[in-house]
C-alpha cells in the first residue's frame, strides 16, 4: 500500500493478513492515523452527555486504538548541526537512563537524552539553570517528566524522542506538593511539559523540532514574561494523548512559524493571538473541549496572520448547547465574563487574517463562532470543507457572528464586505459536496450552511 503523494487523501484498505506501508519521500513528511474498522466506535450525545449508547445522537466515529505514524524526513546538510548537538562544539550533559531527579543543578549548555527510558518522580520536574539552552531527546529516548527553562537566551528543544507527562496527575500543582490543584486556577504553579521564560525587550528565539509530547497533565507549552519579544520556529512537533481539559496546542507568538505538525488536543489547538504568524500543514485530532483555531478571549490588535492546510481527522466535540469556545474556527468572548456583551475595545483592530484549506473529516459540530471584541477588517476564510454535520439539532450546529461593545456602549466596527471588500469574506465554504453561498440561499442556520450571523452585520460579510 502506498501513501498518496498528496498526503491529504482518505483511503480504506481491507486485509485480514495485515498491511504494509510504502511511504514515499517528502521533505515535509507525513503524519497520519492508521485505523482498523474493528476498533472504531461512535460517540453519541445522550441526555446531554457523551455516551456509546446508540439511543443517542451520533457525534463522531473514531478508533479506540489507533496507530499514529509520524514519518519525518531524515536530517541532512545544515539541519544536522542545527538540530543535533555536536559534542565538539557544545558542553553536553548526558543523562543516565532510569530515575532522573538531579537536573536542576546542571551547568552544561546541553542536556542530552540518548535512546532509553528515563523517569522523573511524580513530585519533581526539572527547573533548569540559566546555563541550559538546549534540550535534546534522541530518537528512541522516552522521558517521563517536564522541563522549565529559566534562560532568556535562544532555546532549542529538538530530537525525535518522546516527552511524557504520564507520571503527573491532572493539574499537578507545585504549591500542593504536585498533587491535584486545590485552587480554581493554577496557571502559574501547575506543571507544564515545556515552560519558558522571556525577558522584557530581549529578543528570544525558540526552535522546537521533532519531539513528541504525550499525555500532558495540563498546558503542554507556556511562556512567562514578555510575549512580544519571544518568537518560535516549530516543525515536526507532535502532541498526543491529550485526554485532560486544558491540554491546549500552541500559542503562536509574534513572528513565529508552525509547520508540519500533529496535535491531539483537548482545548484550543492553534492560538493565533499575535501578529506576523505563519501556520502550515497541520493535522488535528480534536477532543471535546475548545475549537481548532482561536483568536479571542480578550480584545487585541493583530495583523498579518496566515493559517493554511489544516486537516482535522477527528472532532469529538459533543455539546448540544451553544458553547462560546467551540467549533472549528472561534473568537471567544472575554475570559473574565463570557456572558457579557460589553467587554470589547473599539481601540483594538484585527486585520489581515487568512485561514485557508481547512478540511474536517467525518462529523463536525459547527464551523465558526465569532464574537468580535476588537474592530475587525479583512478577515478571510477560504476553502473550508466539512464532510458532514453530526446528528444534533441544527440549533446546536449554528455558526455565529456578533459585534460586541465596550462598557460605554461603543460597538466595535466590522469592515464592509459588500462594497469595500474589507469585511469578513467566506470563500468556497463547502459542506459535503455543496458550496455554501449567499446567492444560493443555502447559508442560513436552518439550511446546510448553518450560518446564523447577526442581521445587523449583513453588509459586513459574504459567502461566495
Amino acid at each position: 500500500m502506498s501513501i498518496p503523494r498528496g498526503g491529504r487523501e482518505k483511503w480504506e484498505y481491507d486485509d485480514s493478513d495485515g498491511a504494509e506501508f510504502a511511504i514515499p519521500y517528502r521533505a515535509t513528511g507525513y503524519r497520519f492515523s492508521v485505523e482498523f474498522k474493528t476498533k472504531l466506535f461512535t460517540t453519541y450525545n445522550l441526555n446531554n452527555s457523551p455516551s456509546e449508547n446508540a439511543n443517542g445522537r451520533a457525534i463522531h466515529t473514531e478508533p479506540r486504538d489507533a496507530l499514529l505514524i509520524f514519518a519525518e524526513s531524515i536530517l541532512v546538510g545544515n539541519d544536522v548541526d542545527k538540530y543535533i548537538p555536536n559534542a565538539n562544539k557544545y558542553d553536553i550533559y548526558y543523562v543516565s537512563p532510569g530515575r532522573v531527579n538531579n537536573l536542576n543543578s546542571i551547568s552544561q549548555t546541553v542536556i542530552y537524552f540518548k535512546p532509553g527510558i528515563y523517569y522523573m518522580p511524580w513530585d519533581y520536574h526539572a527547573r533548569l539553570s540559566t546555563n541550559v539552552h538546549w534540550l535534546y531527546l534522541a530518537p528512541g529516548a522516552y522521558v517521563k517528566g517536564a522541563f522549565q527553562f529559566e534562560s532568556t537566551d535562544d532555546i532549542k528543544v529538538t530530537g525525535f524522542g518522546v516527552l511524557s507527562g504520564e507520571k503527573y496527575v491532572y493539574e499537578a500543582d507545585t504549591n500542593n506538593n504536585y498533587h491535584h490543584a486545590i485552587d480554581e486556577q493554577c496557571w502559574a504553579t501547575c506543571v507544564k511539559m515545556l515552560r519558558f521564560t522571556s525577558e522584557l525587550g530581549k529578543q528570544q528565539h525558540l526552535h522546537l523540532h521533532g519531539i513528541t509530547v504525550v499525555e500532558p497533565p495540563y498546558h503542554s507549552f507556556v511562556v512567562y514574561g514578555d510575549e512580544q519579544s519571544f518568537r518560535m520556529s516549530v516543525s515536526f512537533y507532535h502532541q498526543v494523548g491529550s485526554w485532560y481539559w486544558q491540554t491546549d496546542g500552541l500559542e503562536i507568538y509574534r513572528g513565529s512559524t508552525v509547520e508540519n505538525t500533529f496535535f491531539h488536543s483537548n482545548d484550543d489547538v492553534l492560538k493565533i493571538y499575535h501578529s506576523n504568524v505563519r501556520v502550515n500543514n497541520i493535522v488535528v485530532w480534536k477532543n471535546e473541549n475548545g475549537p481548532v483555531i482561536q483568536w479571542g478571549w480578550s480584545p487585541r490588535t493583530i495583523n498579518d496572520i496566515i493559517v493554511d492546510e489544516v486537516d482535522i481527522i477527528h472532532n469529538r466535540i459533543w455539546w448540544s448547547d451553544i458553547k462560546v469556545n467551540t467549533c472549528i474556527i472561534n473568537s471567544a468572548p472575554h475570559y473574565a465574563d463570557t456572558y457579557s456583551i460589553n467587554t470589547a475595545d473599539p481601540n483594538q483592530l484585527i486585520s489581515g487574517l487568512t485561514i485557508s484549506n481547512v478540511r474536517s473529516e467525518g462529523m463536525s459540530p459547527c464551523s465558526m463562532r465569532i464574537y468580535a471584541l476588537s474592530n475587525t477588517q479583512s478577515v478571510t476564510i477560504k476553502n473550508l470543507w466539512i464532510e458532514q454535520w453530526n446528528e444534533l439539532d441544527k440549533y446546536s450546529q449554528v455558526s455565529l457572528f456578533k459585534a460586541y461593545s465596550d462598557r460605554n456602549g461603543h460597538k466595535v466596527t466590522i469592515g464592509n464586505q459588500s462594497w469595500d471588500k474589507k469585511g469578513f469574506a467566506i470563500e468556497n465554504y463547502t459542506v459535503g459536496t455543496i458550496q455554501i453561498m449567499k446567492a444560493a440561499n443555502n447559508w442560513q442556520d436552518i439550511h446546510l450552511g448553518r450560518l446564523g450571523f447577526d442581521a445587523e452585520l449583513w453588509n459586513n460579510w459574504d459567502a461566495i
